[in-house]
């Protein structure tokens, strides 16, 4: 089945307008909207959207009815300034519950996205009482990152056996987000099947599904989900919906460690949501490329991603974690794995916060990645009572192994990871085991060949040196000057130099040209930007 979609409401705001595509060139086509052209497409939806509003005031005389349209085709456009302008006076309190609500929801929406103000937009919603709207303000509590609240509003207004079609979207939505966020999938999975048979089915409900198996472990079912959800919607010519599940494919592809197909899908999927309005999808998609780019080795690509956020992203606290944990990664790629793994604790302590466990979990396992497994393996014991699923009892095995420099625990880790499909986190247990043994990195290490992780660098000799000494060990070996290192990790030259002077003492070499086939072995290096410098 096709799965149906209607942007412009509370928890969804707008997904860009972008040309339609002849399904059978859409391969080709990704990837090939330029700036000029995505501000052409601004303008021609921008015009097009005033267009509708002069024509339906127009027709109708300016009646409340076609203002109430307008209203909501500026607001699916991202144009609330505009809506906000034709939508009329609130219904009496005596007219149908269906028109309060539907007023109510468009009038929540200029207020949460385009003025700022949910306290407002929390009112609105709150003063119609419908099942409809109370469904929004779970989504509107999901969106401040109010993660049990909303579990909880989305779960009470599904109880409801009568509930109207219109409140099955975000309630289902924002439970299932919730509950994947929160680690409960056994609710995930519930809300999923609370449509029941008959009933529409929307794609944001499959978006959700295929998030909560992704976050659950379920790598490849998540991987058949959005395939299938892709193929469907661009056979139907439904582009918008295909930029979803090219986002979530790319999520997936992330988290097998193919980052050539991550990072393809999720820039395309950037490029189809932003064409000068905002999707809520954005910001993740944002912040998993500028991941993916950073895991690749490409820190300038990364970074410039990440300002990507800033620009065009709506703000919204639930992503909050993913963003900071996409900036850990890109001061990773430039060496600097001390603050990374600092950032990447930071990621934790807000999803933690925030009530997002799943999400806290990926982020003190990449704590560990990042070199510091000492300081998370705890907590991740801890989590793994707390997040259902095989995922974070896995990573705090690998956690504790890391730890214990333990190459036994690390093979029983590494084949957890490749069972659960998450072949980047196996490869790296697997040269962190070579490393520990000291033997040269096995095949399975190099099932990821185009990611150049912390983990994946690990040499042998790397084992002997603390964390700031193979930073700069791994640096100079790329030919970094001691100068350009200090300007990377905020030390001196002379500070490069101690360490650097240590860790030659360690590993018996006396010169940089020595140091470079030692700490880098037989696996290839990545490109090295100067500073400021882009491709």
């Amino acid at each position: 089945m096709i799965a149906r979609t209607e942007s412009g409401d509370v928890l969804s705001p707008c997904i860009a307008a972008v040309p339609q595509v002849d399904p059978v060139n859409l391969v080709p086509w990704q990837g090939r909207l330029l700036p000029e052209t995505q501000r052409v497409l601004v303008k021609v939806d921008l015009d097009m959207a005033k267009a509708v509003v002069t024509s339906a005031r127009h027709l109708h005389g300016g009646r409340n009815p076609a203002d109430q349209f307008a209203a909501e085709v500026l607001v699916r456009r991202g144009l609330y300034k505009y809506a906000g302008e034709v939508l009329p006076h609130p219904p009496a309190s005596t007219a149908p519950l269906a028109r309060r609500t539907r007023w109510a929801v468009t009038a929540a929406a200029i207020q949460y996205w385009g003025a700022g103000d949910a306290e407002a937009a929390h009112r609105v919603l709150g003063d119609v009482g419908s099942p409809v709207a109370e469904a929004h303000r779970a989504g509107l509590l999901l969106l401040e990152g109010r993660t049990r609240a909303a579990l909880t509003a989305g779960e009470k207004v599904l109880r409801d056996r009568q509930l109207p079609d219109e409140a099955i979207k975000p309630a289902v939505t924002t439970v299932v987000v919730a509950a994947g966020l929160a680690g409960r999938f056994d609710r995930a999975l519930a809300a999923v099947g609370r449509p029941g048979p008959g009933r529409p089915w929307f794609a944001e409900i499959g978006y959700a599904h295929c998030f909560a198996l992704l976050m659950a472990g379920r790598v490849r079912h998540a991987r058949r989900i959005a395939q299938d959800g892709y193929q469907d919607a661009v056979t139907a010519g439904n582009i918008e919906v295909a930029a979803g599940w090219l986002a979530l494919r790319g999520q997936v592809a992330k988290a097998r460690g193919d980052l050539i197909t991550a990072i393809t899908d999720l820039e395309t999927a950037s490029r189809l949501f932003d064409g000068g309005n905002s999707c809520f999808m954005l910001a993740p998609c944002l912040a998993e490329l500028a991941a993916a780019r950073a895991m690749s080795g490409d820190q300038a690509g990364a970074e410039q991603t990440r300002r990507l956020v800033t620009d065009r992203a709506p703000e919204s606290r639930l992503f909050a974690p993913w963003l900071t944990l996409s900036q850990a990664w890109t001061t990773a790629a430039g060496g600097d794995t001390a603050l990374a793994a600092r950032q990447a604790r930071s990621a934790a302590e807000l999803a933690m916060a925030l009530g997002q466990y799943a999400v806290e979990a990926t982020a003190r396992y990449d704590v560990a990645r990042l070199g510091n497994p000492n300081t998370v393996r705890h907590r991740l014991a801890a989590l793994a009572a707390v997040v259902q699923g095989p995922v974070v009892p896995a990573m705090a095995g690998a956690a504790d192994a890391l730890a214990r420099s333990d190459p036994g625990a690390l093979d029983v880790a590494t084949a957890k990871f490749t069972e659960l499909g998450m072949d980047l986190l196996a490869a790296e247990t697997a040269t962190a085991a070579a490393a520990v043994r000291h033997t040269a990195t096995p095949p399975g290490g190099m099932a990821c060949p185009d990611a150049t992780t912390p983990l994946l660098r690990l040499t042998a000799p790397l084992i002997e040196l603390t964390r700031r000494e193979r930073d700069v060990a791994l640096l100079a070996a790329g030919g970094f000057t001691s100068p350009a290192i200090g300007h990377r990790l905020g030390l001196s030259a002379r500070t490069v130099d101690n360490y650097l002077s240590r860790a030659y003492q360690k590993l018996g070499v006396t010169s940089r040209r020595d140091l470079a086939p030692l700490v880098t072995g037989d696996r290839p290096q990545p490109p090295i930007h100067g500073e400021r410098e882009h491709r």
